[in-house]
This record gives C-alpha cells, structure tokens and sequence, in this order.
C-alpha cells in the first residue's frame, strides 16, 4: 500500500499539468469609471474576442477618451479616431467615446472594435441569410461603414421583429416589409430609426499629410463611382498617404512618385510628393494611384529662392525672390481653389491677409517660367 501510494506521489510531482492561457485585454480611459490609472480586464474564451458587457462612458472635460491594453501595461496598447466602431492602430489615438452605457467587443487578430449601446433598439442590415450589425449611440440613427455588398435585394431588420426597405436607391424612406434593390459596391450606410430614412454612400478616400496640409486634417476625394478618386491638389512638398474613412482602416502608402500601388500593411512608407499642383487619382479596389503634373511645362524654383515672412501672419505676408522677379501671386485653399491673384513686377509682393479666414493655404509665386509653391497660414 504505501509502494503504491509512494508512486502516486511520485507521479503527480513530475507531471506538469497546463492550462491554456490567454493574453490580458483590458479597457481603460479618462472616459471610463477606473479612468487612466486602472484597466478593467474583458473577457475571452478564444483568445481572439474580447467583450465587456455594460460599460459606463461619462465624457470629462478633460483628457478624455479610451483604449484597449495588454498586461494592464503601456508598451501594447490600442487606440483609434473611429466611434462607436472602427480598427484599432497600435499607439494610436484616444478613441472618442461618448456618454452612455455599452457592450464592448475588441477583436485582438483584427483590432476591430465596437461599442453597441444597451437599452436601445437593435437593427442588422439583413443580407440573405447574414446579418450585419449596424451601430447607434443614441437609438436613433444606426451606422455601418465601409460594408462590401454585391448586387441584391437587402433590408433594415428592427429588433428581429420587422424588416423596412423601399425601391428607392441609395437614399430613401423605408417602409415595412420591402427591401432595397443594392448595386454592388463598398457603402457607408445609414438608417434613422424615427424617420425611416436611409443612405447608401460612397466610402470616403482622403489624402493626409505635410505633402497635402498636415498630419491631423483629411483632405477628402470625389468620386462618382465609388471606386475610382479624383483630387487637384496643390502641394508645397512633403510626405502623404491615401485613406479609408479618415481612418487608418486601411491607409495606402509607398515609396513611388509620382505614381504607383499603394500598400496598405501597417509599416507602408509614405508617398514622398514634390511640390507642385496635381491632378490626383486613386483606384480604391486597386490601390493605383497618379499625380498627374498641371504644371509639367514649368521649371521649378530653388529651394531657397523665395522667402515669405511672418508665416503664420494675420496682417500680410511678404514674399521675397532676392535676385529674380515675381510676374504673378496665387493663394489657394485646401479645397484646391483659388482665392487670390495678382500681377508684380518686383523682387518683393506683399499680400494682405484680411480676406482669408484662419487656416492653410498655399501660395503659388511665378517668375518667368519657374514656378514654387510655399505653404502659409493665416492666423
């Protein structure tokens, strides 16, 4: 007896006995309880979904916002710009929830996050047999982005009691039990649950960066197609990238200039675009893309042959060539428009700036056959 209890001992101190074990997810933000100091840990049986269920968001004045994190740590941690659901980007941007209480779902193999609001009426966008859910923060109006769709018949489903949907398309007033004829494409699409109206848009393509205004400001295309983008862009040098919804889900990026293929992994450099205006194209299923030169024909100054002081400015901003001749003055917005012009026949051209509103512009100064566009702001 004892020999046998002896090896039971035995047996059991030298087998290691393992449980799966998966990554901490937590949920943390100065718009949470717990605020930045502490994580409130979700919850997993896959290691892939995580979930938190009746998350309480109050909005403070100050430092608000909130992000997912591993191991109740800093050194991994997510955030994105998209709300009440979007993709998270590593390190990124304090997500801008708002008041309310949610169910929380983050998804750690495609960092796609959603905050569903509880209490409040539930509505799919009903597509055969699938439902995909759409996203509301106050009961009323219910989005779903960048929803890929062939050409069908699909319907709004209220509660999974009702369905509503018209003939009318991309926009209309749904009613009960009709569904909406769809041509294939990637929308946006919104449903108010008090009217019934509902949209059918075109995902937004956008250009961002120093090479297009800044870093923080999406420069959005037109299309009218849904695939194919079109921009005249005046740039006074630096880097971009194209991007989905004013969001990094996904942004197209690469090396080549002043065409090429954008790529859409994490890492992709940025487009390095020279100064100059351009009519831009975008290929949104491709990821193509062409700066087409309006200017091709015309020589470029040195780097350092026009001066233009105080910029920023809210009086004047003067332009110095030095040795050469300013023939002509341009100021153009953001939006590609020009909103001032001027003949010189001087080194020096004053412009004065009480007719523009706070902002970025571009200023284009030519001289002879030689062109340079410099950036200026208006105070």
């Amino acid at each position: 007896m004892m020999k046998k209890l002896f090896f039971l001992v035995a047996m059991c101190a030298s087998t290691t006995i393992t449980f799966a074990q998966f990554d901490n997810i937590g949920l943390l933000g100065g718009s949470t309880v717990t605020g930045w100091d502490s994580d409130t840990d979700m919850m997993t049986t896959d290691g892939i979904i995580y979930t938190l269920n009746d998350v309480v968001i109050t909005v403070p004045e100050v430092d608000p916002g909130v992000k997912f994190r591993k191991d109740d740590d800093w050194p991994v941690n997510w955030g994105g710009s998209s709300f009440p659901a979007g993709t998270a980007t590593l390190n990124g941007s304090n997500i801008p929830a708002v008041d309310g209480t949610y169910n929380v779902t983050f998804n750690l193999e495609t960092l796609e996050y959603s905050f569903v609001a509880t209490g409040l009426s539930e509505v799919n966008l009903v597509i055969d047999a699938m439902d995909v859910p759409m996203f509301t923060t106050d009961g009323v109006t219910y989005t779903a982005n960048n929803v890929m769709l062939e050409a069908g018949d699909i319907a709004f489903s209220v509660d999974d009691t009702t369905t509503w949907g018209s003939s009318d398309f991309p926009t209309g007033t749904a009613v009960e039990n009709e569904q909406i004829p769809v041509l294939a494409n990637s929308y946006n699409i919104s449903f108010n649950l008090d009217t019934k109206a509902y949209s059918f848009d075109f995902v937004i393509i956008s250009m961002i960066g120093d090479g297009v205004v800044d870093w923080t400001t999406d420069t959005e295309m037109a299309t009218t197609d849904g695939v194919n983008y079109t921009y005249m862009l005046t740039s006074a040098g630096g880097e971009g990238k194209f991007r989905l919804n004013n969001d990094w889900n996904p942004g197209w990026g690469s090396t080549d200039f002043p065409s090429g293929i954008g790529s859409t992994e994490g890492d992709s450099p940025n487009i390095p675009i020279a100064a100059g205006t351009y009519d831009v194209t975008f290929n949104r299923t491709t990821g193509a893309y062409n700066f087409a030169s309006t200017t091709a024909s015309t020589a470029s100054f040195s780097s350092n042959d026009v001066n233009v002081y105080p910029n920023p400015s809210s009086t004047v901003w003067n332009f110095d060539a030095g040795s050469l001749i300013i023939d002509k003055a341009e100021v153009i917005d953001v939006t590609g428009k020009v909103v001032y012009t001027n003949t010189f026949a001087a080194s020096q051209a004053i412009v004065n700036t009480d007719a523009f509103v706070a902002g970025i512009y571009f200023a284009r100064i030519y001289s002879g056959t030689s062109v340079q566009t410099i950036k200026v702001v208006k105070k």
